[in-house]
């Protein structure tokens, strides 16, 4: 009877596989035929069959070529670390077992080693990839000095000494064992994301994408992706961005750069505007919320949905962006340490010299893994670098709401101290193990100079904490005592992608994230009915339902089709999960954005019910991006129900960019709202008649539609241009030229182009304007963004000049290749004949 039942599923598999997702009897029947649940393993030998998969069993095979080159690449001399030079000094530099010695830490919890100097030095950042190496970032010419001024420090830190080493752990014992350098000769690089065919790497103001194309495991292809990665002209290490992190919606974040995401789809980049959060690098929760910090600020976080300030001129999403949400004080650090403003007795630190609030908080870490328990699920483990500690918060908020607020996890202790104070935590990270990953810089002096005060200096020298630096380097994880940790990571080149799409579920958040992330950029054929069957499976768990929605959203750039995304999102928006509901809806926006009847329906009729604030702010957000009318009756809806709401005040005026005198009269038709009433309906209608009557007039009716939309984009995109060009293109002196009657605006469309892709230097100075000499390359925009851009500047402010379309741009991109220096004007007159 059991072979009868066995043929019987395995034929109505073959017969009926391509409507299982939407047929959950038959998913039903085969489960309990014989009380097992068979039909994975089919459905996997079924997703075998198709052509694609039959070819390539497991990613390793098609797609983790990176992976591959480190496999079969030499293993490099780390050298020897010298410790008996240093012994004699006053806080000497210690072997790394004997650093293990000083640490205390919470009761049932120790820390190991994972990797330490030679292999390392000067840690900063870090990436693990797809088979659990260590990719990390070294910084050993930071902070060369101490007795130099801020600008001869600064030439010094400029020697390129920066390395992206790969570590590995040969025998699963835990340690990493073989090293490898990627790619060497860096200055200051600060932020890594690996790839499954290279690496992102953050070297500011140059953000690169650096290949091995020769097999050698050796960095050889380097494509620059930005040259706007931080200001060129910054001095200050603190004040650049950093971390390169994949976010849940498939964007890759970076902390304290209020300007840029990226994106590769299909082999090109894509960027969308950021606002600033944090100063360091980031992490997100299960949820995709994100999270960072800036120093005194132990943990910040964006409540609300980010991405929409640059959608006005005049308004945007400030309130919930960037929120502090954790206390900075206490502190209780295991003894005193030099910190930058220690004279201030009573306020930074205490009568007996420790330090009591946050001065150098570095990268939380959500903690997402299950080996230290459910009880520290979701917890914020921040390091406190000049304090040499590590504080955890506990973090209380629903899902469900916007809000949320984070406390101290106990009173007079911390979760980890250590007694040497040249132990400097920067980064943490969940770990493929459920640990949790510490990158140590191991060094005395790490303050910059340009800020250091003479207090820290004195005591810095006092202890001999300025020598010895440049040398060391460690990566810690901290582990839960009383529970095992299996330190032999998952091998995701070694599945197959219906493998990889069971590890969506996973109990780990790293190794979910993990397994989006290839699945994403892989894109192998055949797994979208998996990925369907989860989303629409209640009983599996939530979080494995989130990861399975965004995967979908990003293999619909390249091999879902997009109506099948949108009768998917349309279906999420029955789920029960809140998060989920939001999401489907933000990924909705492409067809919002096209009015589609048939989704502002739907989403007419989730607000009928839906509970969540969160829900209802992202709709509203969402709802921003249409232009049509019904649209916007469905976000005065929500407005009007949320008017006492900064945060749904605000996210509505971001929205309605062009049609703030439409908004204004459905408020006052259709919800009798009158200037009289409450101070927050006051405030919403006059800045809607404030921004109606600063719109400058303009004659375009000369423009087609399509030319229409490109010129309303481009007025919102040139918000970001307009801090160094100006509000109304006149230029600000010392930064950017004019671009109001500028003859390279108006001239040649070709010339004009080349200049915004890649770069212009030499034009201002023939003319003798007092701005530099350089126009920087804005080659990571898209063509769409840029031609947006390009028109609105050929038709603002008295400049009369044809439109600039999308294909312009990519025909240029495609007869300059990789051009990769500046236009001079006379270069520019040569190629283009002009005169």
């Amino acid at each position: 009877m059991r072979q009868f039942f066995e043929a019987y599923k395995t034929a109505l598999i073959a017969i009926c596989f391509t409507c299982i997702v939407q047929t959950p009897f038959i998913y039903d029947l085969l489960k309990g035929m014989d009380g097992t649940d068979a039909s994975n393993d089919i459905i996997s030998s079924r997703l075998f069959a198709d052509t694609s998969l039959e070819k390539d069993r497991t990613l390793g095979e098609s797609c983790l070529s990176l992976n591959a080159a480190i496999a079969q690449s030499p293993v490099e001399d780390p050298g020897q670390a010298e410790y008996e030079k240093y012994a004699h000094l006053k806080k000497p530099p210690l072997p790394p077992e004997e650093t293990l010695q000083h640490f205390q830490l919470e009761e049932g919890f120790r820390i190991e080693l994972v990797a330490h100097d030679p292999m390392l030095t000067e840690p900063v950042a870090m990436d693990i990839d797809a088979d659990g190496r260590l990719w990390v970032v070294e910084m050993p010419s930071v902070h060369p000095v101490h007795d130099k001024g801020v600008q001869e420090t600064y030439e010094l830190e400029q020697v390129p000494e920066g390395r992206v080493v790969v570590l590995e752990d040969s025998n699963d014992d835990g340690k990493m064992d073989i090293y490898r350098i990627f790619y060497e000769g860096l200055i200051l690089p600060r932020a890594i994301k690996v790839l499954h065919d290279g690496i992102l790497l953050g070297e500011p103001p140059h953000l690169w994408f650096i290949r091995d194309t020769t097999g050698d495991g050796k960095g050889n292809s380097r494509e620059m992706v930005s040259n706007s990665y931080g200001d060129p002209d910054n001095v200050t290490v603190s004040s650049l961005p950093s971390g390169l992190m994949w976010g849940m919606d498939n964007w890759i974040h970076s902390a304290n750069n209020d300007a840029i995401s990226f994106r590769r789809i299909d082999g090109r980049w894509h960027t969308r505007p950021f606002q600033r959060l944090g100063q360091w690098s980031m992490t997100q929760d299960n949820w995709g919320r994100l999270y960072s910090s800036s120093n005194s600020w132990p943990l910040e976080t964006n409540l609300v949905p980010y991405g929409y300030s640059e959608r006005h001129p005049l308004f945007e999403v400030s309130t919930g962006i960037n929120q502090r949400i954790a206390p900075n004080e206490p502190l209780w650090p295991a003894h005193v340490t030099g910190v930058n403003r220690g004279y201030l007795v009573g306020q930074v630190t205490r009568k007996d010299g420790t330090l009591r609030q946050n001065t150098a908080a570095t990268t939380p870490v959500i903690y997402r893994g299950s080996q230290f328990g459910d009880e520290y699920l979701g917890n914020a483990f921040t390091p406190e670098s000049a304090g040499n500690l590590i504080k955890r918060f506990i973090i209380n908020g629903d899902p469900a709401e916007i809000d949320a607020e984070a406390h101290f996890a106990y009173e007079g202790r911390e979760f980890l101290t250590s007694t040497d104070e040249r132990f400097r935590p920067v980064n943490s990270y969940n770990a493929p193990d459920g640990s949790i990953y510490i990158v140590d810089m191991y060094r005395g002096l790490f303050e910059g100079k340009a800020s250091t005060t003479d207090y820290l200096l004195e005591y810095t020298l006092e202890n001999d904490l300025h020598k010895a630096n440049g040398q060391y380097g460690r990566i810690y994880r901290i582990v839960r005592d009383d529970r095992i940790i299996d330190y032999n990571t998952p091998k995701f080149s070694e599945m197959s992608p219906p493998e990889v799409v069971r590890h969506l579920g996973h109990k780990n958040g790293w190794v979910r994230d993990q397994a989006q992330q290839l699945l994403v950029q892989c894109a192998p054929l055949g797994v979208a009915p998996m990925l369907e069957e989860l989303i629409f499976d209640e009983s599996a768990n939530p979080l494995t339902r989130l990861h399975a929605l965004w995967t979908l959203e990003g293999l619909s750039h390249s091999n879902y089709e997009q109506d099948r995304m949108t009768a998917t999102a349309l279906q999420a928006l029955r789920d029960s999960h809140p998060r989920i509901r939001s999401s489907a809806v933000r990924i909705l926006e492409p067809v919002i954005a096209q009015d589609s009847n048939t989704v502002l329906e739907q989403l007419a009729e989730l607000m009928e019910t839906e509970t969540s604030s969160f829900v209802q702010l992202q709709m509203l957000a969402s709802l921003g991006e249409s232009t049509g009318v019904r649209a916007l009756k469905l976000m005065a809806d929500i407005l009007n129900k949320h008017i006492d709401s900064p945060y749904f005040r605000e996210m509505a005026l971001t929205g309605v960019y062009q049609r703030e005198a439409q908004l204004a009269e459905i408020l006052r038709s259709e919800y009798d709202w009158r200037d009289e009433d409450s101070s927050d309906h006051q405030s919403v209608l006059e800045s809607l008649a404030e921004a109606e009557s600063d719109r400058p007039a303009t004659s375009l009716g000369h423009l087609t539609l399509a030319e229409q939309k490109l010129f309303d984009n481009g007025r919102q995109l040139f918000r970001t241009c307009s801090t160094c060009h100006g509000p109304e293109g006149k230029g600000i002196g010392g930064i950017g030229t004019t671009l109001a009657g500028s003859e390279w605006v108006q001239g040649d469309m070709d010339a004009l182009v080349r200049i915004v892709l890649n770069g212009f230097s030499g034009g201002a100075a023939e003319r003798g304007e007092d701005v530099p000499g350089v126009m920087p390359a804005h080659n990571y925009i898209s063509d769409e963004d840029l031609a947006a851009i390009l028109t609105f500047l050929r038709q603002s402010w008295e400049n009369d000049a044809s439109p600039v379309g999308p294909e312009v741009i990519a025909r240029i991109r495609e007869e300059d290749g990789d051009r990769r220096t500046t236009w001079t004007p006379s270069k520019l007159r040569e190629l283009l004949n002009l005169n």
